[in-house]
């Protein structure tokens, strides 16, 4: 009934969970159910205040003298930088309101190309990816820091955001991929 009260054809609200139109279909004819992780990918997709807590967290993480941003799954659009990015990183924190995907490079580049893991994050299934970097865009930012990286992810009504934390580390610390937490491995 959500669904269509909004306006969402079953094909729209499969690519935003991550899941067959089919298995849409499935659910609201009470063949089968969603995950535990999928339903709570639903339900925040039908809260109505998903986009005033967007607004709210924006504002809070703009205050913020830490390194941190926040970017939209679709497209990895920059939504909103943190002080302190805007003063170690200002050329990057000038990026904001631009589509990023295409100029990913290294870790985040190879995560965010990865249909199956883009699956996973729609469908509520990932919690958090922890790496090192040295550069996470193939734009020209100045110099290189490597630094390492924690993003989540947070749902706004049909909107899924990536949380990013940054923190410089010493220039021996290893590159890569250090970790991918699943929501099951939370949650018992």
């Amino acid at each position: 009934m959500w669904r269509k009260a909004v306006g969402l054809k079953q094909e729209a609200l499969a690519y935003l969970l991550g899941v067959t139109q089919p298995a849409v279909s499935r659910w609201e004819a009470g063949l089968d159910v969603p995950s535990r992780a999928l339903m709570m990918r639903l339900r925040d997709m039908m809260c109505v205040s998903g986009e005033h807590r967007s607004k709210v967290d924006g504002f809070a993480l703009a205050q913020q003298g830490s390194l941190q941003a926040s970017f939209d799954l679709d497209g990895v659009k920059l939504l909103a930088t943190s002080r302190g990015v805007q003063r170690a990183w200002p050329r990057f924190a000038a990026l904001s309101g631009l589509r990023l995907m295409d100029h990913l490079a290294d870790e985040a580049g190879a995560l965010m190309h990865d249909d199956a893991f883009v699956r996973q994050v729609r469908r509520g299934e990932v919690a958090l990816v922890s790496a090192v970097s040295e550069r996470q865009l193939s734009l020209d930012m100045g110099s290189a820091a490597r630094h390492r990286w924690l993003a989540t992810f947070r749902t706004y009504g049909s909107r899924m955001v990536i949380n990013m934390t940054y923190e410089l580390c010493e220039a021996e610390a290893a590159l890569g991929l250090e970790r991918v937490v699943h929501l099951d491995d939370l949650i018992d």
